[in-house]
This record gives structure tokens, sequence and C-alpha cells, in this order.
């Protein structure tokens, strides 16, 4: 991780000096200088320039539908199609709302149905924050902790087993309705309650059908805490705080965003066991050219814990698990889970095209640990990194949408990314 760092830090320091000997060379009152021609562009304005057309108006919101296809060895082969809408429902509102939604079915009989939103409204007095899914889907599941070997488990040398070679396969369906309403109570800050519901049904266990129940991590945590391994539900209150100072919901160059959500689940509302869980956020952005804002550099923290109680297997903390599903890129979903976690990400967001600031690059380091009690594995005693970069493009340049397709590596694991919004 340190060797990581320092490359990063290297490739973040030449980068911003070049910037800076490249404005250098204008002098301040010279109308050519960067900071006096520089305006930001998007594809639209690329294609009026290409075709000799006047550039529209900018608009208030921004849609933008994207069809995919993807393949891996659990799913098989995926098509689908995502949108995202950005809007203001007043031009005087400061914050930008953001709905996003996708649908996808495999030749395996996986669907993935979801809608993620998160809206200000009544004169952006009320914040709702949702996340609805129904998914048939299946993962491949490592057993709890980000330690790196499986405790008391040799080869047939008396070498450690690898976690990367254990993985156990899972399929489920899941029905999620998470909403939260937080009310403004002074500039920036917000409070409220919500509920979450998730519902994990027909789960099939690999490695339970192959008979190996001394084997399967999800069986043994399933029947050590009083869970039946087929189906288990969780159904809570949540009492949430939030403060949001980010110029832009979608592409922040400046500001902060931390939140706070306390979740208590009960068996009087249809939880099968009673626990408590803590989720906590913070990103923050620094721009790193004054003004000009171009080059970004962003922090995410990112931590879920169970507090008390027990949560079932597929409800435990884990990579992937996040609203936005953002977190652990390099690394495969749900690879690292525990009843706590912690995630850590840094990001370098710097331009490509220098005078339009349509296409811009990112570059990233992320960290994770999370804990295995059963076997004294605890926060921090391991530690598993990721590292990659991606391209951007400038689809909208009043909500400040861009394309995002990033690469993402850890020991053993490569992974691509599509999306529309920012990581982070």
């Amino acid at each position: 991780m340190y060797k990581l760092s320092c490359i990063f830090l290297c490739i973040l320091k030449f980068s911003y000096i070049t910037y800076s000997q490249a404005d250098s060379t204008y002098s301040k009152g010279d109308t050519a200088a960067p900071e006096n021609t520089f305006k930001q562009q998007d594809v639209k304005d690329w294609m009026a320039k290409r075709k000799s057309k006047e550039v529209k108006p900018p608009k208030d919101n921004f849609l933008f539908i994207i069809p995919y296809i993807s393949a891996n060895p659990t799913a098989g082969f995926m098509i689908g199609a995502g949108l995202t809408y950005t809007y203001k429902l007043r031009k005087t509102d400061q914050y930008l709302s953001v709905i996003s939604s996708a649908v996808s079915y495999s030749t395996n009989k996986f669907i993935n149905a979801n809608i993620k939103s998160n809206m200000f409204v009544f004169k952006e007095r009320l914040f709702l924050n949702g996340d609805w899914r129904f998914l048939v889907n299946g993962e491949t599941t490592y057993g709890l902790g980000t330690s790196s070997t499986l405790p008391n488990e040799t080869n047939i040398d008396d070498s450690p087993i690898s976690k990367d070679s254990v993985g156990q396969k899972l399929k489920y369906n899941q029905i999620r309705i998470h909403e939260t309403g937080s009310y403004k109570l002074f500039k920036n800050f917000f409070a409220g309650i919500g509920i979450q519901f998730d519902h994990f049904y027909n789960i099939s266990d690999d490695a339970l059908n192959k008979g190996d129940t001394a084997l399967s991590h999800h069986y043994q945590y399933s029947i050590h805490n009083g869970f039946d391994p087929k189906n288990y539900t969780t159904f809570g209150v949540s009492l949430n705080f939030l403060f949001d100072s980010r110029d832009n919901q979608v592409n922040a160059y400046r500001g902060y965003y931390a939140n706070l959500n306390y979740r208590v689940n009960l068996t009087g509302l249809g939880s099968t066991k009673n626990s408590t869980v803590l989720l906590t956020e913070f990103r923050s952005y620094y721009p790193l050219d004054g003004i000009k804002q171009r080059h970004i550099l962003g922090f995410w923290l990112y931590g879920n814990f169970v507090t008390t109680g027990y949560s079932p297997y597929l409800a435990l903390p884990a990579l992937g698990y996040d609203q936005r599903q953002r977190t652990g890129r390099g690394y495969k979903f749900g690879q690292f889970r525990g009843e706590n976690m912690m995630y850590g990400e840094m990001e370098y967001r710097f331009p490509i095209s220098m005078q339009s600031g349509i296409l811009g690059g990112v570059l990233f380091i992320n960290s994770t640990s999370t804990s295995d009690k059963k076997n004294n594995v605890q926060l921090f005693d391991f530690l598993k990194q990721g590292y990659g970069g991606g391209l951007r493009i400038m689809l909208d340049k009043t909500s400040r949408s861009r394309l995002e397709v990033d690469a993402g590596l850890s020991k053993n694991t490569f992974g691509f990314y599509l999306g529309v919004q920012e990581t982070f």
C-alpha cells in the first residue's frame, strides 16, 4: 500500500506541476491565458461545432439512457439498459436531484431491476433517499473477514489455504425497499427517519448442495446465529443525519458530505432477528488549482457496523453493498464481508483536453477491512488494497454528468466499470 501511495502522489505532483508550468507561460493580462479562455464544454457542444450549428441553451435537467452488455462466470451473458436523470425543480435551487434506474437479464436467468433516488423536494426542505431493488442474483462468497488465510486450514503440504481459492457460489432472490426522508434544520444540515426492508429467499448454496455443510460459509454462519439458510428478513426503522455542502451533488469540485444512519431491526416489524446497524459516510473534495477547479482530490470514508444482535449473512456489511454499489473497485462484488466494515478511497481527477474540459481522467487507490468475530479477526487486523484509473467524458456541463469508464486492479482480480455519475 505504501508503494502504491508513493506512485499515486508522484503522478499527482507531476501532473499538477506540468499544468502549473503550462499556465505560467501566460501573463496575467494576456487574454489568451487558459484561466481567461477556458470554458467548460460537453459532448453536445462538440457535436454542434462539428456540424457548424449553434449550441442549444443549457437546461436544468439531463436524461441519459445507455444500453449495455456484459458477461461473467456466475451470471453468464447479460443484456440490459440503465438511465440517469439529474434535475433542479427551480433555477434558484442549491442542490441537484438524481434518479437512476437499471434493468438487466442474463442467460443464467439472473434479473436486476432497481431504482435509486436522491431527491430534494418542497423547496429543498426535504431530502428523499431511496433504494428499491428486485434481484434474482448470484455471487461468490469467501466467508467473513479480510484475513488472508482461513483459520486452522491448510493444504496437503501444510501451506495455508488462500481465501481466493475457496470461493463458494450463492444464488438468491432479494426484495429491497429502503426509503429515508430528512428535513432541513439549518444550512446544509438535514435530519429525519427511514424504513429499511430486505427479504432474501430461494437461497441456493453451491457448497451445501454438494453436501459440504462443514465448509459452507453461509450455512455455518446461519446455523450458528439462528437463521434459516433458505430465507430470512431484516426490517427496521432508522434515524438519519445528513450534512451536504458540496457545490454539486453529481460531480463535486469542493465541499463536504457526511451521513450518519442508525437502524433498529425488530422482530415485531418482521425481522428474523433483532439487531442494530450503524452506517457512517464522509466525502470531501479539494481543488488543487484554485478557482480553475480542474484538478480535484477526493476522499471517501465508508463504515458499516452491526452494533448489537445478529444480521443474516447476505445482509452483513460487504463490498458493493452500499446504495450505489460503488465500493471496492478492483474486487469482486461481495468479496469481503463481516460484522463490521471500514472502506476508504482516494481519487485524483484531472483534465486531459485542456481547453474544452470534455475529456478527463482519474487515478484511485482504495483499502478495505472487515471483521470476523467467531475467528477473532478485528477491524484493521488485515487490509486489502485496490487501485486503478479511468477516463471521463463530459456529457452535460450544466449538471456535470460524465460518462465514466474505469479499470480496477487488485491481487489476482481485475474489474471493468461503466457508469454516468462519479464513483463518489
